[in-house]
């Protein structure tokens, strides 16, 4: 059989990495995951979900998860709910491999399509993505789903449901293929967002402030707003490879995403420029749904021995990028080991880096972290004392040293510390 009359079937069967790192390491703990997974089980258990309180998002004494509230990982959150290390595994698997096939049929499924998944199937950052259940892995997905040739209505749904900047395609999606039916969909998804924010949070632009408050407070590595475009050059040639990313540059006005690619990408920028944030992951995704054009684009530039030594090249030159992912990984099992060894004080509350709170709830069963937690970073960049706290009721400080776990002023903050306990996670 040749291999552009391959069945579909093949592509799900290339996520050799994946499931090994899955046997070997489970799914890895993520801030953003562990939030929704905590929201899913409070709402699965209490029937409510309670986010803020009265739209508050700047109050140490009072915690929330420090992130974005998306619907798509909430429902994921509560498929997740009922299972144990083996069945995550099992749903980071199949999500992958969901993904995967989007990516296939985007690239017009045969040789294309084959080679895309491949290249996924072993990009570090997509490998890292998944094993982290990302809320990138979806909107990936979604934005395969709106390049190809049908799909692209549970694509424009997905994206919007995915994240903020989704309504930015499926919007865009709607207007360009004069799809003005289509239309209602973002705009009832978007009408949802803000009810459940409201509901939830307090506040319909909750989350707005919230994580303007918080990009502060956390002390988050981030590009400036005059390093964004030389630091997001680099992420394309370390995400994408050289090659890859060569494709994609000289072939960029023929992308069909190029519109709303560069809309997405101003807004990142503009970002900056109000005292937000760009983590990786913003970036890294954007590039990532280029995968199906840039082969598509390969096979129209060339044939023969040419075109099989640019597809290998393509597929080996991310590898580079395992050099950065390894350690991310480590990082992040560490953490895990964290969780599992944590233990509470015999009375009061724990003060802790916020994004660590979900993963401590969740494996010691809590529902509502909020009697039993104090916001550190919050804490300390709001200049709070060591009368404040003990007013409080805070009786131990707990802290995981390195990154974004331990920002520098709570570093210094904590030299002000003199009667509370302060701990170290050692492995």
């Amino acid at each position: 059989m040749k291999l552009n009359k391959v069945s579909p079937l093949l592509a799900i069967s290339l996520l050799p990495l994946l499931a090994t790192l899955l046997i070997l390491k489970g799914d890895l703990p993520d801030p953003d995951r562990n939030a929704h997974d905590l929201w899913a089980k409070q709402l699965i258990n209490t029937g409510r979900l309670s986010i803020s309180e009265n739209g508050v998002f700047d109050d140490w004494k009072l915690y929330y998860p420090n992130t974005v509230p998306k619907p798509v990982e909430l429902i994921t959150g509560i498929v997740r709910a009922g299972g144990g290390v083996f069945f995550h595994s099992a749903v980071v698997l199949l999500t992958s491999l969901l993904v995967l096939l989007a990516g296939w049929y985007a690239s017009g499924g045969g040789r294309e399509g084959v080679e895309t998944a491949i290249y996924l199937g072993f990009n570090p950052v997509f490998i890292y993505l998944c094993l982290v259940s990302s809320p990138a892995v979806p909107f990936i997905g979604a934005m395969f789903l709106l390049q190809s040739t049908s799909g692209s209505g549970a694509g424009a749904v997905i994206a919007s449901l995915s994240r903020p900047e989704g309504f930015i395609y499926s919007i865009h999606h709607c207007i360009a293929k004069k799809k003005w039916k289509l239309l209602i969909l973002p705009g009832a998804v978007c009408l949802g967002w803000l009810v459940f924010h409201r509901y939830t949070c307090g506040s319909f632009f909750w989350a707005v402030k919230e994580v303007k408050y918080t990009v502060s407070a956390m002390g988050y590595s981030t590009p400036g707003p005059l390093t964004f475009l030389p630091w997001a050059g680099l992420r394309l040639i370390l995400i994408l490879g050289a090659p890859a990313a060569a494709v994609l540059l000289f072939s960029f006005r023929r992308w069909q995403m190029r519109i709303p690619f560069s809309l997405n990408f101003l807004l990142l920028a503009a970002s900056l420029f109000m005292g937000s944030l760009v983590l990786p992951r913003y970036i890294d995704q954007l590039f990532l749904m280029a995968a199906p054009f840039i082969f598509l684009e390969t096979h129209r530039y060339f044939s023969g021995r040419r075109r099989t030594f640019a597809v290998i090249a393509m597929i080996l030159f991310p590898s580079f990028q395992w050099v950065g992912t390894f350690p991310e990984i480590r990082q992040e099992e560490r953490v895990r080991t964290f969780y599992e060894t944590f233990e509470f004080p015999s009375a009061g509350v724990t003060a802790v880096n916020e994004l660590l709170i979900p993963g401590i709830c969740l494996s010691r069963n809590i529902d509502d972290p909020g009697n039993l937690f104090v916001a550190l970073d919050r804490a300390a960049w709001e200049n709070a004392t060591e009368e404040d706290l003990l007013q409080f009721g805070v009786s131990r400080i707990v802290i995981v040293p390195g990154g974004v776990y331990y920002p520098e002023h709570t570093e210094e903050w904590l030299q002000c510390i003199k009667f509370i306990e302060v701990k170290y996670f050692r492995e």
